[in-house]
């Protein structure tokens, strides 16, 4: 029976992943942040509810592999529900969507194979002028607040703290559906998906000898030099040794600028866009953006932050790579102009570019750029 200090909204379809929240796949309720004293070792079968247990911190499953050996590490992953329901499970289960092929085998594993816990809390939040809108539940509009998180990684094993990884602003918007309290309801922003892998790959890559890893800082992040170059909704700063006015640069940022103006709606763009890349490139782009419009009178607004970090020879002759911190925490989406909370992340990207038969530089794709520390993204919340 549902207490009455709870509140089900929802929008017409449900997905799976909302059925899971709405069921509070998990067991154990518990402060992510407390040690609740001695460690307390707890033998049985490692299933998803003794996992959960590991997220109170104060639980070592001694029949979990422990974190030692070489990569994969297998993580299960808990994270608080987007509303403030302040009934069931603390940290209810995170089913994972957006995950490649080469991760799953860390972050879809068996609970029996699981070496790590992360549990996901809220930190620091402050409010928006978005409104969550729901077609079903006693409350058909709720205030949205933009929060960061703070992981908390343990061994399952030991139930000793691997790392805290902060994820600084979360950028899922409005969910599709949601448990709130009857009286002062409110929805969060959560971590994408991809905030998550990226927050973990570090430890779940890590190869098992030495110290295990620890999260970059700030501190050492590349300084930006000089003055933001601006095209568009494209702000872009180098770092030290980059020169912003060489041919690849310039070239990247004007790709940059077709391609966020086409995420933008502006079909002109396509245009220069197809001037900027090569045949396979514009496809591979199109389909993205085919896939942001999905939604009928969905669009994108806001500046794209771009860090230069290095330029360097690429694969083949007269070819580069451009490796970039890029920041989209200030592009948001929008549905029938109106905003969804829904933000891009900070991520790496490498963009290869090769000179085409005029002379001048086209990018030809996207690749990971090799881990190293970026900025704290725009719009952080303290």
């Amino acid at each position: 029976m549902r207490q009455r200090a709870t509140a089900v909204l929802s929008v017409a379809a449900l997905t799976m992943a909302a059925v899971c929240g709405l069921a509070a796949c998990g067991g154990a309720s518990g402060d992510a942040g407390s040690a609740g004293g001695e460690v307390r070792a707890v033998d049985g079968p490692v299933d998803m509810g003794a996992l959960n247990d590991v997220c109170a911190g104060n639980v070592a499953l001694t029949s979990a592999p422990p974190y030692t050996g070489p990569a994969p590490h297998p993580v299960a992953l808990f994270s608080q529900h987007q509303g403030n329901d302040p009934t069931g499970s603390t940290f209810p289960v995170r089913l994972l969507q957006d995950v490649g092929q080469p991760e799953r085998d860390a972050f879809l594993a068996r609970p029996a194979q699981t070496q790590l816990v992360a549990c996901a809390e809220r930190d620091a939040r402050e409010p928006t002028d978005v409104i969550c809108r729901f077609d079903i539940g006693s409350q058909k509009q709720v205030p949205f607040f933009r929060t960061s998180y703070r992981i908390t990684v343990r061994a399952a094993h030991t139930g000793q703290v691997v790392a805290t990884v902060p994820v600084n602003p979360a950028a899922a918007g409005c969910p599709t559906s949601v448990k709130v309290a009857w009286s002062g309801a409110e929805v969060f922003s959560a971590p994408t998906d991809r905030q998550i892998v990226t927050a973990l790959t570090p430890f779940v890559s890590w190869g098992g000898t030495g110290t295990p890893p620890a999260p970059a800082g700030p501190e050492d992040a590349p300084a930006a030099g000089g003055a933001p170059v601006v095209e568009g909704s494209v702000q872009m700063t180098t770092g030290p040794g980059v020169d912003p006015a060489s041919p690849a640069v310039r070239a990247h940022l004007t790709f940059w600028d077709a391609f966020a103006r086409a995420q933008e709606g502006d079909r002109a763009a396509l245009g220069t866009l197809l001037d900027q890349v090569d045949g396979s490139f514009f496809g591979t782009l199109t389909t993205i953006l085919d896939q942001n419009r999905a939604i009928p009178g969905r669009s994108v607004r806001g500046p794209l932050r771009l860090l230069v970090t290095g330029v360097s020879p690429g694969p083949e002759g007269g070819a580069v790579t451009v490796d970039s911190c890029l920041d989209e925490t200030g592009r948001e989406t929008l549905e029938q102009s109106l905003p969804t909370g829904q933000i891009g992340i900070a991520s790496r990207i490498r963009v290869n570019l090769a000179r085409d038969s005029t002379g001048e530089y086209r990018a030809t794709g996207f690749a990971d750029a090799p881990p190293a520390p970026c900025p704290p993204p725009a719009g952080r919340i303290s």
